[in-house]
């Protein structure tokens, strides 16, 4: 058995011109049946028709001598069967008249397949029978009366010009299912064509996708119903990829400019340095801001590769339930020097159980408790709290401080942004901690939210997942 051809429209106009040429010939099959069974019905009752009609003429006074002296009246009793054969049989077996001027064998019929009796004007059952030249007949015979005599009469006639003509009504069939096949592959060829024409939109659409075309999405008027999913499906999975281009060349823009302030600092500092000879103590100076420019780049490089693995997949996360209080104490603990030195106090409250990974929890939380410490006021607290809702936990911190002007809010958790410019590289950071947080948020399937006002700042952490059956379980 071959195979289909892989071309979609190949394929499609195969299966429809199979199916059209299928329909054709079981149309044309039964049409064909029909009439051979109503031309075979009219044939039948024709040739009984002429059964009855010689069994009338014996039954008249001097058809014995009409038999003995114009035997051919008989064949020519019925007009349009003149070319039957008659046979007139005795009862003792006697052929008293044989109207085959061509010599045909046909059979006759048996004795139970005769009908009537004496003078009967019905026919009996037909049977078929072939002539030598292999023409189809048929053969009907019936009981009369010649005088008092009882005898029988056999009629048979050949049908050669039926055969011919529904021989050629046969090729008629042919012709018209072989001609409906190619017409109907030429329209099927021609609708797909056009039906397909959406596709080949789609597909130089998609040829002409480039980095600055990512913006301009499929056109779907005039598209089919059926195709309108999967342009909806390419359309988003297009704005997906410019969002993620955008994202990764704004990146690449920030990331370049956060490595080129250090670098350009190192450089600059050693070279003022080298211009002229210098003592041992600024030498020493030297090295000591270069070790600090040095440091901020590896947290920056850790960072870096830390939101780069986080992109990926989970793998990272080690999940385990753990008291939300308890960890809360330890970031507290940890940022109690620093605190300190701020004039700043560590607030912890709240209960409930978080289900996460405990060294990016604490991640985390120290991030936002660094950046809340450098922007709280002195003498203020910074409140870290846990809050137990249905089907989620929620970590908050707050400090009292200048509140974010609304058009940051959004931004906060991007990647190298900073809601004041004027503390660019003062305080030390990176810029990278509110997106790792962010980062850390989505390995868990957990949100993160901010609200800054004049009363203070606050950045929430959800975790969705009833942890404390887990911690209950364990």
């Amino acid at each position: 058995m071959t195979a289909l051809p892989r071309s979609l429209t190949a394929r499609v106009t195969a299966l429809f011109v199979l199916i059209v040429v299928l329909a054709a010939a079981g149309l044309g099959a039964y049409l064909y049946r029909v009439l051979v069974d109503e031309i075979v019905r009219r044939d039948d009752s024709q040739l009984r028709g002429k059964l009855r009609q010689v069994q009338t003429v014996l039954s008249r006074p001097g058809a014995a001598e009409l038999l003995r002296t114009q035997p051919d009246f008989f064949r020519d009793t019925m007009s349009g069967q003149e070319n039957s054969l008659v046979r007139i049989v005795a009862a003792d077996g006697a052929v008293l008249a044989d109207i085959n001027a061509s010599g045909e064998h046909y059979p006759l019929p048996a004795p139970a397949a005769i009908a009537g009796h004496a003078g009967a004007p019905l026919g009996g059952a037909i049977i078929d029978w072939r002539s030598s030249r292999g023409e189809a007949g048929r053969v009907v015979a019936g009981a009369a009366r010649l005088g008092q005599a009882e005898v029988t009469v056999v009629v048979a006639r050949l049908y050669g010009e039926r055969s011919a003509m529904l021989a050629q009504y046969r090729q008629r069939i042919a012709g018209a299912a072989a001609v409906s096949a190619l017409v109907a592959a030429l329209c099927a060829a021609g609708m797909l064509h056009r039906g397909l024409r959406p596709l080949r939109r789609m597909a130089r659409h998609a040829a002409r996708l480039r980095p600055g075309t990512l913006a301009q999405p499929l056109e779907v008027a005039g598209a089919p119903s059926e195709l309108q999913p999967l342009i909806d499906a390419l359309n988003a999975m297009q704005a997906r990829l410019h969002e993620g281009y955008e994202r990764l060349s704004g990146f690449s823009a920030d990331l370049a400019h956060e490595f080129r302030t250090p670098v350009t600092n190192l450089l600059g500092q050693s070279q003022v340095m080298l211009a002229q000879p210098r003592s041992i103590a600024d030498y020493e100076q030297l090295i000591a801001s270069n070790i600090e420019e040095f440091e901020r780049l590896a947290r920056m490089i850790e960072s870096i590769l830390f939101l780069a693995r986080a992109g990926q997949d989970d793998g990272l996360l080690a999940r385990q339930p753990l008291p939300a209080l308890d960890t809360l104490q330890k970031v507290a603990d940890f940022y109690e020097g620093l605190a300190g030195e701020r004039g700043v106090q560590i607030v912890c409250t709240g209960e409930g159980v978080v289900l996460a990974d405990p060294n990016l929890l604490l991640r985390a939380l120290a991030n936002l408790v660094s950046n809340a410490l450098r922007y709280a006021e002195p003498g203020s607290s910074v409140v870290l709290q846990a809050l137990a809702q249905p089907g989620s936990t929620v970590i908050s911190v707050t400090n009292q401080g200048p509140p974010i002007a609304p058009e940051h809010l959004p931004h906060l958790f991007e990647r190298f942004y900073r809601a004041d410019a004027a503390r660019s590289h003062g305080d030390g950071s990176t810029g990278l901690g509110l997106a790792i947080v962010s980062a850390i948020m989505a390995l868990h399937r957990g949100m993160t939210s901010v609200r800054s006002d004049s009363s203070g700042t606050c950045f929430t952490l959800t975790f969705n997942a009833s942890a404390s059956e887990h911690l209950s379980g364990a």
